[in-house]
Order: structure tokens, then sequence, then C-alpha cells
């Protein structure tokens, strides 16, 4: 199979697709790889390397004529909406249930590629190519929130010193994201609050990510933990809202549930509990969902931006692992690769029949969406994917 990778374009996206050795396992199965001029220079990887793998360097038009198989890390830009064609398969970073309008989505898909979206690539409840990058995500996002705070509020966060007063977080939602952030805030002894849905496994989901056995986390680094009743949410946030001051921190790492709509609950923490916290404190949303859970969180593409809205410091980098350029392509397509490299050698069509986790992926073909929520989410209608091959 031709195979084509792409540079990215999105503003501070460092990542790569593939990396030069697996270019090298590629070629030496037969496939011809094919690398956009630069394509992992801010990765750290430069054409040379790919070159002395067997990779053929050209330019973005060369190689969308010639290749397949096309691997990028982020969705596709509006300049880059008609470069694909109902040939291709595209393999990358799609996003379609989050911020983008159903009227981008048509005029995307509207070439007829197959899409196949890293994000929803599911094994049995579990996500092998988001998972990596949501892990960075969380400790990428509490580095840069003490860095923010001690700027901003002159605090130095950790309680290095007995005389010291740590700084105070509150993480809400202890998934992938929230569990990495948790780590890095212990590890600096910051004290913490997490405000969660199942409080009593709060202890089995840390010892289970970081391989302990049986810790008390919660007593030993007392953590307080706050319970968030989904039946009544509004319950949950006047709650919040009684203790919101005294944080120093607050990182959100909790997405919206179909369980939980704006008609439930509009907003966890609204303009009225921003006000009220210290100036120079920090909100993030590490979802990057637009004003979703958070009234004044709005997602930005440049990885060092921030805002001070009502005095508080707000930074929400939508795809903060491109900070680590390196580390996370290295993650990241240590997961993607397995799939790469059978796409090549049996085609998506068997590929994806073999695979269950691989067809969870596929989220467009022939101008149709073929996912299932993503079409409930964005008013399309759903298409099954061997019903249009």
């Amino acid at each position: 199979m031709n195979i084509g990778l792409l540079k990215e374009h999105k503003v501070e996206e460092f990542r790569v697709a593939l990396l030069p050795l697996q270019v090298k396992e590629l070629i030496e199965n037969g496939h011809i790889v094919f690398v956009e001029e630069d394509a992992g220079i801010h990765a750290g990887y430069t054409d040379h390397q790919y070159q002395d793998q067997g990779a053929i360097i050209g330019q973005k038009s060369e190689i969308l004529k010639k290749a397949k198989l096309i691997l990028k890390v982020k969705a596709p830009l509006d300049f880059e909406y008609d470069d694909y064609n109902k040939d291709h398969i595209v393999f990358t970073y799609f996003h379609f249930d989050e911020n983008i309008l159903p009227e981008k989505i048509q005029q995307l898909i509207q070439s007829g590629f197959t899409g196949i979206s890293y994000e929803w690539v599911e094994d049995d409840g579990k996500y092998p190519l988001l998972e990596p990058m949501s892990q960075l995500t969380g400790y990428l996002f509490a580095q840069k929130s003490v860095e923010l705070v001690t700027h901003h509020k002159g605090i130095l966060c950790g309680k290095y010193e007995d005389y010291l007063k740590p700084a105070q977080v509150l993480i809400i939602g202890l998934g992938t994201i929230g569990l990495s952030a948790l780590k890095y805030f212990l590890d600096n002894h910051i004290t913490v609050t997490i405000l969660d849905k199942h409080i009593h496994t709060i202890n089995d989901r840390i010892n289970h990510r970081f391989q302990t056995h049986d810790l008390d986390y919660i007593k030993e680094h007392t953590i307080e933990c706050i319970p968030f009743n989904n039946d009544i949410p509004q319950q949950s946030k006047t709650n919040l809202e009684k203790i919101i001051a005294n944080f120093d921190i607050i990182l959100n790492c909790a997405v919206r549930r179909p369980d939980l709509p704006k008609s439930k609950l509009e907003y966890l923490i609204d303009v009225t509990m921003v006000k009220a916290m210290e100036p120079g404190s920090v909100i993030c949303d590490t979802t990057a969902c637009d004003k979703d859970l958070i009234e004044t969180c709005i997602s930005s593409e440049k990885v060092n931006h921030f805002d001070v809205i009502f005095d508080v410091v707000h930074f929400n980098c939508d795809h903060i692992p491109s900070s680590v350029g390196r580390s996370a392509s290295e993650l990241l397509t240590s997961r993607t690769f397995p799939f790469i490299l059978d796409i090549a050698e049996k085609g998506l069509a068997e590929t994806a029949r073999m695979k269950k986790p691989l067809y969870n992926g596929i989220v467009c073909c022939q101008g149709k969406i073929t996912h299932q929520y993503i079409a409930q989410k964005k008013g399309f209608k759903f298409f099954e994917f061997y019903d249009l091959i």
C-alpha cells in the first residue's frame, strides 16, 4: 500500500503521525511511504532521517495523488478540506463530537474519503489511541497551572517546608486526565480536593492506574472528596459554590455525558462562582469543551495562551500534548502503528472485521457518518460502514 505522512498545520502542533523507524518497518514489508517535507521537524525528526529509512520526501500535492492511507495527528483545517478524495483513508484525530459545527463536518466529508478517528478506536470501554495523550494532558495541565498560579498569585505551591502553606487544588473528574494531574500534585506536596461521581472507588482507581496495592491515598495525602450526584446536580453545584473561593487551582477533567444535558445542569461553575475566586487563581478545562461545564472556559490553539477573566487566569489549550512534541509522538505512534501496519497489509475492510476496536473508530465513508454517537450528537443520519463499501 502507498502511505502518506502529512505535515501538521494547526497552530503550534508539533507532533508527527509516523516515526522514521516505523517507516523502515513498513518499507521492509513491501509498502511505499511518502513523507511531506518537514513533517517531523518539530518532533525532532528530519527529512534525512526519514529518507535514510527509505521514505520518499515530497510535496503534499504529490503525496495526495500517490498515497491511499493518509496519516495525520490533528483534524484537517478549513483549507485542507479539499485535500482528500473518495479513494483516501485518513487516519487522525477528527473530534467530530466536540466543538466543530455539523455544517463543517459535512463540508469536510463530502469528498467521500474514509475517516478513522484516533479517539474513537475503542476496545471494551477503553480508548487506546486517546489514553496516552490523555495521560500527558493531565501532567501538562497540572504543571502549567502551577506555573501560572506561581506567577500570578505569588505562591510556591508545594509544602516543601513546614512553614509553607500548600496550594489548594480542585480536580473535577478522576478519569485518565484527572489521575495524571493528581499524581503531579501529590508528588509536589500540594493539597488536593476531588469532585467525582464515584468517590467510593477513588482509591481503587489510583491503585490500578499506578500499579500500587491497596494503598489508602485519601488518608495518606489527606485528600478531600466531594460527591457529585448526577440525579441532583444542582445540589452538588451549590456545595461547590460554598467552597470555591478556597481553591488556588481548579482543573476540570470531566466531560459532559448524555445523562447530564444542559437542561439538567447548564454549568457546574458559572460566572458568579468564577468571580468568587481569589485574584490570580487559575482555572482550566482540560477537555477543551467550550463553555461546557465551566461558563468562562474557551479552548485555545496556542500552547501558552491564557486569558485573565474576572482576575482569574484561564488556561485552556486544546492540544497541550503538542508542547512535548517528541514524547507525545513516540507515545501516540506506539499505539497507532500496529493498526497502520494491519491496514497496509490487509486493507481497511478486512482489518476492521478482524479488529473491532478499529471498526469502532471509522467515523465517515462516502460522505456519510458511520459513527452512531457522532450522528446522534450532531444530527446526522447514521450509516453502517459495511453497507457503504
